[in-house]
């Protein structure tokens, strides 16, 4: 299968450059928006793919202001909320930018301004829901201004009760202090230089949430994406974050090279495959003279990996990349009144469905079935609104059982008489994330209803399947993708997928029983099954049909002379030895590409060449050896 490519800046459709300051990305019925800093508006452009992009104008657009910085969308139960800041026109202090609400019900706009948040300067707002509740990031000068040692610009982070309304209990999130993140030095004239950071973007894994910030100013030669990182708690605002690898050491996670220059203020979101992640910042080209006259920043991307409490992106790149990866399935727009089928099912996936009903004074009622045998034997997941249900059903011969189920959840009241409704709108878009590891099901509905549930069909697929109970729904998105995260004692798993020696896993992670883990691969049947899974509708010897996957392995330290030995065709290689800390080995097969990622460093193979080239499997990656190493997660995705 031929591999798409990319090249930063991105593209727009009408061929032209297009700046986009400050890029905030929504990904909403499966079409990511972007919204962008102009002096002018809020800019907004539209994308199914990261890649390509289609100016639509601007979103919001205000008499009598100018200088839009730093926009930031979330939609909830059918709004969008817009948290911006602009000045009046003709205002030159640019510490007149204060924090606004803006409210549409098209992600496009045109947006209405509904609310001031402050009368003193405040940028960057970022807001996300976690466990149900929202928070909002965002960036002041008051926190630090005064401070003799360090002043500057601060991150701060605070509950909202609604949209519209802070609890008014903000904390620290990231405080600048090292002389990268210096923005002017002497800036007042008494001596104290200014400490910038902000752009607050978060991204989280398993137990890590991290925090990625611009420090300094994008005209200077030091501005940089940082990151900071904290253990996930219940609540965000008991997260203390720390910058990687320290709060005295300057780390980078993107700066500027020979290609780009003021690289910064980006968001993260998840590739079309719903799984990669992937870093949206804005650049500009290194070759061309800096005018502080004209915009010149660009929208662009890269891929970010993971690696212990370090997050890694090589970029920013300005020649041809691998492009974001796509669903397996992939559908829209599907008008449906009686059942139908969205395709065939597996042992592990993630779909997102996104589903909105027609007005009716009946309500509406809707399930999506999942490893549908037959009338008999079934898994349904019934979003119920009359009786602000949403319940897991489990159906083994014929016997029906209500194996998990949480209430629908609105916001409450509305702003002004608009925006959200009392409880649960189902006239409006809803996105349903489906999590399926072998037996264990995870539902989340909206990012906040979640259900956990296992269910035993007796076979690892089925086919998918929506079903309106008189209702007429609106599928706007539906998208699969095969993968799985093991963590934890799901790393009993791991077994489906190699042939692992002894070994106990627990809350933690997967521990030899002796000094070492050994993982073979298992299920050969031919040269072209390079990692003992074979590609959907190929033959073993097809032609053509070498797979793609990426696979990876978190790694923690048990024994200071850790090593991990690659196995192939009767030899072996070193990949890594004597590591201090906790970090990650990546396995990644393109066709007829290969090659691995082990705590930061790429190391090309040729495993698959030397396959093609004997017509045999003794090329082919048998497995590894961790020695004085505990795994403590494992992904696998298609």
């Amino acid at each position: 299968m031929e591999q798409k490519s990319y090249q930063n800046p991105v593209g727009f459709s009408d061929g032209r450059r297009h700046t986009n300051p400050d890029p905030y990305v929504l990904r909403w019925c499966g079409t990511y928006y972007c919204y962008a800093t102009d002096e002018a508006g809020v800019k907004v452009s539209v994308s199914e793919d990261l890649m390509s992009w289609e100016d639509r104008g601007y979103a919001i657009r205000e008499e009598e202001f100018q200088d839009y910085w730093a926009p930031a969308v979330i939609y909830l139960n059918g709004s969008f909320y817009m948290y911006y800041s602009n000045v009046p026109s003709g205002e030159e202090d640019c510490h007149e930018e204060s924090l606004k609400l803006a409210v549409s019900k098209n992600p496009e706009g045109p947006f209405q301004w509904k609310r001031n948040f402050f009368d003193k300067f405040s940028i960057d707002a970022h807001p996300i829901l976690w466990n149900g509740k929202l928070y909002l990031f965002y960036s002041v000068n008051d926190w630090m201004g005064t401070g003799e040692r360090v002043a500057g610009t601060s991150i701060l982070a605070d509950e909202m009760k609604l949209p519209w309304e802070f609890a008014g209990n903000p904390k620290p999130a990231v405080l600048p202090g090292i002389p990268q993140e210096i923005y002017a030095k002497n800036r007042f004239g008494d001596g104290r230089d200014w400490y910038t950071i902000e752009g607050a973007a978060p991204v989280v894994r398993g137990n890590r949430f991290w925090l990625l910030y611009s420090a300094n100013a994008y005209v200077n030669v030091d501005y940089y994406i940082g990151t900071a990182v904290a253990r996930c708690r219940e609540t965000l605002l008991d997260m203390v974050w720390k910058k990687f690898p320290n709060d005295y050491t300057w780390h980078p996670l993107l700066c500027r090279n020979e290609d780009v220059e003021g690289t910064g203020h980006n968001t993260v979101v998840k590739a079309p495959n719903m799984v990669d992640e992937w870093i949206v910042y804005h650049g500009r080209n290194a070759e061309e003279e800096l005018d502080p006259e004209r915009e010149q920043r660009e929208m662009r991307i890269d891929p970010l990996y993971f690696n212990g409490n370090e997050l890694l992106c090589f970029g920013p790149t300005a020649d041809p990349q691998e492009a974001p990866a796509m669903p397996e399935i992939r559908l829209r727009n599907l008008e449906v009144q009686e059942r139908k089928m969205l395709g065939e099912s597996g042992p592990y996936y993630v779909i997102e469905l996104w589903i909105s009903a027609k007005p009716s004074h009946c309500g509406a009622r809707y399930s999506i079935l999942g490893e549908y045998q037959d009338e008999n034997n079934y898994l349904e997941i019934e979003i119920f609104t009359g009786q602000q249900q949403i319940s897991a059903i489990s159906c083994v011969r014929g016997i029906r059982t209500v194996i998990g189920q949480e209430r629908l959840e609105g916001v409450g009241k509305a702003l002004d008489g608009e925006g959200l409704p009392f409880g649960y709108d189902e006239t409006v878009p809803h996105l349903l994330r489906v999590t399926r590891v072998f037996e264990h099901y995870t539902a989340v509905l909206d990012e906040r209803c979640e259900m956990h549930f296992t269910y035993f069909s007796g076979r690892e697929s089925g086919t998918m399947e929506i079903v309106p109970y008189f209702t007429e729904v609106t599928v706007h998105s539906y998208d699969l993708t095969r993968t799985v995260m093991l963590t934890g004692k799901e790393l009993q798993y791991l077994g489906r997928f190699y042939g692992v020696s002894p070994c106990v896993a627990d809350d933690v992670g997967l521990a030899a029983s002796g000094r070492e883990i050994v993982v073979e691969r298992i299920g050969y049947a031919g040269a072209k099954r390079t990692a003992g899974h074979q590609i959907s509708g190929c033959s073993e010897n097809e032609s053509g049909c070498l797979e793609s996957y990426t696979e990876m392995f978190s790694l923690d330290i048990t024994d200071g002379e850790n090593q991990i030995e690659l196995l192939s065709g009767g030899t072996s290689r070193i990949l890594a030895q004597g590591k201090k800390t906790e970090f990650s080995l990546y396995h990644i097969v393109r066709g007829e590409r290969e090659w691995f990622l082990v705590d930061g460093e790429r190391i090309e193979g040729d495993l698959i060449k030397d396959a093609e080239e004997t017509d045999s499997v003794s090329g082919l990656l048998d497995g590894f050896i961790f020695r004085g190493l505990k795994i403590t997660e494992y992904q696998y995705i298609e």
